[in-house]
């Protein structure tokens, strides 16, 4: 007897072998059996001819690590048929959490009312497993936490006592059930970090059979040489690599994906065990002083809104982040996605060039002051990328899809401002833009790449694919309604067309309506 029958629905299984129809009989958390099943055999039937069935998305590249605790928990991820999110990316995880990374990570989050009152990998993964998930998460440890809890914000090498400090915390979050490493070389502190120091820390990782994902040093003008970089690393690191969110910014830099292209498959030849990722969009976002040079960011916080405030300091950093282009040219495609502060609320959703003419300053002076005046806590989004790029990039065996996102909701403290919409529309918009519409990807490739590749590359050995003897991460949908409708503008919209999540055989959406179960789990790496 199972406990649920799925019925004929149209079967995508996740291995990128093709669909059929077929049905699904679920005991417990696990898929029991697959083919054609007796209808009375079953607790509860689910209809689904005509729809599409297949694993729960897991989204590699996720950075839900904070926004995890905002309570009643956000709903942006599940109603995209995500089940599964790796969060830690781009250097940046929830633990471990020491002194001046402690303190950076604080201010950070004061708006969203969080307490840390965790410092461990151990402890953080614990509180974790205490909240209501709608589904689970797979938590990576960030070289930035490692780094910042160690030497904070300073530009300089560690001592060898240090270095044996930052593998220590590397270790124990290992030993906690983490399942890699993550870098995010272009942020401070990993930014000041030597590539030797990766590799050292990647090592003791590469010990416990994780993977090393690393935002590169460079996405822009020096962006084949952060392949190269990456590529280096893994290789002497004996380690698998993901490069996250795989993209070359700046249309003259648009032509350099066919070099990267080549670099990766040559190390593929080579046996580098490396894979990429990438959001269905063309512009990219983060914090609004990313586009800072490193060393006007050195110190930590207190440190770099000094500098801001200084005029001298302000035309040097202005000139750096120009490099001969005009204001007008880099702010006119700079928009304020996030604030802190309600006296700077109506900016939201304004680039910074018209932020700037609506406060009757210059550009100059408006993103200094914008960033001093919200202590740095300024969200943005930079549109820079090709759409022509971004089919190439996902024409690619080794390129799966992660939303680069946190959760976010439409209302409460995860509604707030104009988050980028792939934290709403991403894996619907693969399927529709990609599959539906231009044909760019088939059904069966999509929906490997979310679900049974990004498996295979964590080594998680009972999702991903369904098969029996798996976890039962379901999600069924219809081709006719499946949309995306997150917008620039109106971002904070689900999705539809989506009319089933299962997560651990359980239903967490039903009918298109959720159900109040809080089925997700921490999935640790043994």
């Amino acid at each position: 007897m199972f406990d649920v029958l799925i019925k004929n629905g149209f079967v995508v299984n996740g291995s990128g072998s093709p669909a059929c129809v077929q049905d699904i009989g679920i005991h417990g958390d696990t898929i029991s059996a697959m083919g054609m099943i007796e209808t009375d055999s079953a607790l509860k039937i689910v209809e689904a001819h005509g729809q599409i069935v297949c694993p729960g998305f897991i989204d590699i590249h996720a950075h839900s690590d904070f926004n995890l605790f905002v309570q009643p928990p956000g709903r942006g991820k599940i109603y995209q048929g995500v089940t599964t999110e790796v969060i830690g990316n781009c250097g940046v995880s929830g633990a471990p959490l020491l002194g001046p990374a402690l303190e950076q990570r604080c201010h950070s989050l004061s708006n969203l009312g969080i307490d840390i009152i965790w410092s461990s990998m151990q402890e953080y993964i614990e509180l974790l497993g205490h909240l209501q998930l709608y589904g689970n998460v797979v938590p990576l440890v960030g070289h930035g936490n490692v780094r910042g809890s160690v030497l904070g914000y300073k530009n300089q090498r560690p001592t060898a006592e240090e270095m044996e400090q930052m593998k220590m915390l590397v270790k124990e979050a290992m030993d906690a059930g983490v399942w890699g490493l993550s870098s995010g070389l272009f942020y401070p502190p990993g930014v000041y970090a030597a590539e030797e120091e990766i590799i050292s820390l990647a090592r003791v990782v590469s010990a416990y059979g994780g993977i090393y994902a690393t935002h590169i040093r460079n996405e822009e003008d020096l962006v084949v040489a952060a392949v190269e970089e990456a590529l280096r690393i893994a290789t002497q690191a004996g380690i698998p690599l993901q490069i996250s969110h795989l993209k070359t910014m700046g249309e003259k830099n648009w032509h350099k994906l066919t070099h990267i292209f080549m670099l990766l498959e040559e190390a593929l030849a080579a046996g580098v065990n490396v894979s990429a990722d990438r959001y269905p969009y063309t512009a990219a976002s983060t914090d609004l002083d990313a586009l800072l040079p490193a060393w006007a960011c050195e110190g930590g916080i207190d440190a770099e809104l000094q500098r801001l405030q200084q005029k001298p300091e302000r035309q040097k950093i202005f000139s750096h982040i120009l490099a001969g282009r005009s204001d007008e040219e880099v702010f006119n495609n700079v928009l304020i996605s996030r604030v802190f502060t309600e006296a700077n609320k109506s900016l939201e959703g304004k680039t910074v060039a018209a932020a700037a003419a609506m406060l009757n300053k210059s550009i100059s002076d408006a993103f200094f002051d914008l960033l001093v005046e919200e202590r740095l806590r300024v969200g943005a989004i930079f549109f820079s990328m090709s759409e022509e790029n971004l089919r190439k990039i996902y024409q690619k065996d080794y390129v799966m899809v992660g939303s680069d996102s946190a959760v976010w909701d439409i209302e409460g403290p995860l509604g707030d401002g104009k988050p980028h919409p792939r934290g709403f529309g991403t894996f619907p918009r693969v399927l529709k833009q990609y599959v539906f519409e231009q044909g760019v990807l088939s059904l069966e490739q999509a929906v490997m790449k979310m679900s049974g590749q990004p498996a295979a590359k964590l080594g998680i050995k009972d999702r991903g694919i369904l098969k029996e003897g798996n976890k039962a991460d379901i999600l069924i949908f219809s081709e006719d309604t499946l949309t995306d409708r997150a917008t620039y503008e109106n971002p904070h919209q689900f999705p539809s067309g989506i009319s089933h999540v299962m997560v651990n055989g359980r239903w967490v959406i039903c009918d298109a309506t959720l159900t109040g179960i809080f089925p997700g789990k921490v999935i640790l790496k043994s």
